[in-house]
């Protein structure tokens, strides 16, 4: 009991360090993820989240391969949700938002710390494309959605 007083203290005499620290890298994110990569959309409200919190669901594309790969350049991420996260289904929670099965498939989401730079979020905006990119190059999802749009069948 007295180490959770202590910890809740604690939580309460840096919220806002934290807030002014996380806030401007998580919605430089959020404003580009979406202008460097085509079909991804943000999930939860724009501005009512958590200081560190960015989540996004990249269509055509299973978050599992994006986590994968980028856990390879040293990005550490989550798809899913937490409740989800030993299953490979989508997320109640995005599903309970209007985010359909197929789309909630692609979620990534993005836990921001006091130890995350603006380089940080530099890297990520730099490497992430051409993962998405090259993942897409083996979705049959996207071939689909491809050879669609060019009037084909």
């Amino acid at each position: 009991i007295v180490g959770l007083g202590k910890a809740a203290e604690l939580a309460v005499a840096n919220m806002a360090t934290r807030r002014e620290s996380l806030t401007p890298l998580r919605d430089r994110l959020l404003a580009e993820l979406p202008d460097k990569i085509d079909h991804v959309i943000v999930t939860g409200h724009p501005q009512k989240r958590l200081p560190g919190h960015a989540s996004f669901c990249v269509e055509f594309i299973e978050g599992e391969s994006m986590l994968m790969m980028l856990d390879m350049q040293g990005v550490a991420v989550t798809s899913g949700s937490a409740c989800t996260s030993r299953a490979l289904k989508a997320s109640h929670v995005l599903i309970a938002m209007g985010i359909s099965h197929a789309l909630a498939q692609g979620s990534l989401l993005f836990g921001l710390g006091l130890e995350n730079t603006p380089e940080d979020i530099d890297y990520v905006l730099e490497m992430f494309p051409p993962i998405v990119d090259r993942l897409r190059q083996m979705s049959p999802l996207y071939s689909a959605f491809t050879k669609a749009s060019k009037g084909g069948n």
